[in-house]
């Protein structure tokens, strides 16, 4: 059976959107469940090739989602932006394994990035960990890489 790009994130939206209702009270899960899910489709659609790109699709998408579901849950927008800054920081022109520290009123985190290696097609990449404090003692730490594409944007990349 052969799925359309177009159905494909159709199916992946309505995933996200399904998983975003899960209770009153939660926008910030919602708006991060779909912002992973498009995230993830399109980082998905960039590593599938011929048939089995629907696939990465949908299953990027659903990872994606997951993702940004528990993130978008743990924090609020003005973190999320802070947080997005010192990543850029970070890549753009961090030090090996020195913390890019960012606080908000609520939140406090820091991103961390390793050497910068090669990888085919992009200009260059980076491993990172981002930590994020929570008041109640709790650390949520995610560990990836991304790539510095051909249009100078960082991109997440499996």
């Amino acid at each position: 059976m052969i799925i359309s790009k177009a159905a494909a994130f159709a199916a992946a939206g309505v995933l996200a959107l399904g998983l975003t209702a899960c209770g009153p009270g939660r926008e910030g899960e919602g708006l991060g469940t779909v912002a992973g899910a498009i995230g993830g489709g399109l980082i998905g659609n960039q590593i599938g090739s011929g048939g089995g790109r629907v696939a990465a699709t949908v299953i990027g998408a659903g990872l994606g989602g997951l993702l940004g579901n528990r993130i978008g849950a743990a924090i609020d927008d003005d973190a999320r932006r802070r947080a997005s800054e010192a990543e850029y920081e970070a890549l753009e022109r961090g030090y090996d394994g020195r913390p890019y520290a960012w606080r908000s009123d609520r939140y406090r985190g820091e991103v961390v990035v390793g050497p910068y290696y090669q990888r085919e097609s992009y200009e260059r990449c980076r491993t990172y960990t981002r930590r994020i404090y929570m008041d109640d003692g709790r650390v949520i730490t995610e560990r990836g890489s991304s790539c510095r594409g051909p249009r100078g944007r960082w991109v997440e990349v499996g």
